[in-house]
């Protein structure tokens, strides 16, 4: 039985490139403040680097609030809250990771339901790491807390959750073919038209709006009958 797929350009390229300064910028903050707080030798050095990192931090975040209220629908905050449709998606997520990936791997368009209001909870860790960061150079309090503390639990729930992010992503291309961890480089898609038809029943569909067609229009071509 053949298999019909269809490549969607879902992520824009500010999009793509908020990504990859938030991306890289958090590993650079981890090493770098790992080595700050265990290597007394590199510290200053590590120092350095960290409030580059932080910086491109800030440019990466300032892209992907903009996008939040003027990007694309699918890049905006309202799509990061949960809708009641979702549920089932969620669920069936929820149901994909307890069971070790042996069920079958619910759909989405742009991004996984059951990770949105994580994703969310991750900006504003974020911001909240930036703002505890300024605070720690210059010794101040974060709503009359000590900025370390609040600093070191971001880095860790920060830290766990790139851990997480990682491995789902990977794991959801293996399953799926999605094309999600090359989606972050060329902002496409790949869709199973003929896997989502068969299982509207069971989980969510998918509607098709994408931001552009994905390379040149192709003209049709009838196969020809014997």
């Amino acid at each position: 039985m053949s298999q019909n797929f269809k490549r969607i350009l879902i992520w824009s390229g500010w999009f793509r490139l908020s990504h990859l300064f938030i991306g890289l910028s958090t590993l650079a903050l981890l090493s770098t403040g790992s080595l700050i707080q265990h290597s007394p030798v590199l510290a200053q050095h590590a120092a350095n680097i960290h409030h580059y990192a932080a910086g491109l931090l800030m440019a990466g975040l300032c892209i992907r609030i903009s996008l939040m209220f003027f990007g694309q629908p699918h890049e905006r905050l309202s799509y990061l809250l949960p809708k009641a449709r979702e549920l089932r998606t969620m669920l069936g997520m929820l149901r994909f990771y307890a069971l070790l990936g042996k069920t079958k791997l619910p759909n989405w368009y742009a991004q996984n339901p059951f990770w949105k209001p994580i994703y969310l909870a991750v900006y504003l860790l974020l911001i909240g790491l930036l703002i505890s960061g300024v605070l720690l150079i210059e010794g101040g309090f974060l709503l009359g807390w000590p900025a370390m503390p609040l600093h070191q639990f971001a880095s860790d729930a920060l830290l766990i959750f790139s851990l997480l992010h990682i491995v789902a992503v990977v794991w959801h291309d293996y399953k799926a073919g999605g094309s999600d961890v090359s989606a972050m480089i060329n902002g496409v898609r790949t869709f199973n038209i003929e896997n989502n038809e068969a299982s509207n029943n069971r989980s969510q569909a998918i509607k098709f709006t994408p931001m552009a067609e994905f390379g040149h229009k192709q003209s049709a071509k009838k196969q020809p009958t014997k």
